[in-house]
């Protein structure tokens, strides 16, 4: 008798216990929801789709590697864009369409070529600071004599001038970021060949 009434008084407690907890939950659960329904409308930002455009060509591109800066804080916008022109080196070229490649810069809807160094067809940009500095490469109108193709050296553009930053002694150079005093930093062959490579 008194265990059996025991029993039935503790599963009392416990449909209780259980009815309460259970009810707890679905409140805990329903007030997000309440919440999220009283909270006022939130302003979405509106974004723009501008197309730059090419120097001619059917496409252009963001070129930059694992870091890139293509767009600084003053909406100065950098890149590359296909001219019509036929790239003279190919097969090897640049770009898959085998067209002249030019860096560019774009500033209030205005596309400017950057140009390339003396001697060399394509160019391409990658970093743009904040001090209207732009960094990048060129052909330098030399054939890499490892691998026959045109030799790309990192370059800088400022004030409407492209400056080589030449290599380490070998054929390649390649400009990876860039702060606002105008420091680079990247890679660059050094000419001393690879004895791994080396069959």
């Amino acid at each position: 008798g008194a265990d059996k009434i025991w029993r039935k008084g503790d599963r009392m407690r416990f449909k209780k216990q259980t009815i309460a907890v259970t009810a707890t939950l679905i409140a805990a659960l329903a007030t997000p929801v309440r919440l999220a329904a009283q909270q006022p409308n939130l302003k979405h930002t509106k974004y723009k789709l501008i197309d730059m455009g090419t120097f001619g060509g059917p496409n252009s591109y963001f070129f930059g590697g694992p870091v890139a800066r293509n767009v600084n804080n003053h909406g100065t916008v950098t890149g590359s864009a296909d001219t019509s022109i036929p790239d003279p080196y190919a097969p090897n070229c640049d770009t898959p369409d085998c067209l002249i490649l030019r860096a560019f810069v774009w500033k209030d809807g205005a596309l400017t070529d950057l140009g390339a160094l003396p001697g060399g067809y394509s160019s391409a940009a990658g970093w743009a600071n904040d001090s209207g500095m732009i960094t990048g490469w060129s052909e330098n109108g030399l054939i890499d004599p490892l691998t026959g193709r045109p030799e790309n050296i990192a370059v800088v553009w400022s004030r409407g001038k492209i400056t080589s930053l030449g290599t380490l002694g070998g054929s390649f150079s390649y400009s990876n970021a860039m702060n606002n005093r105008g420091q680079i930093v990247g890679l660059a062959l050094n000419g001393t060949p690879d004895r791994k490579s080396v069959v």
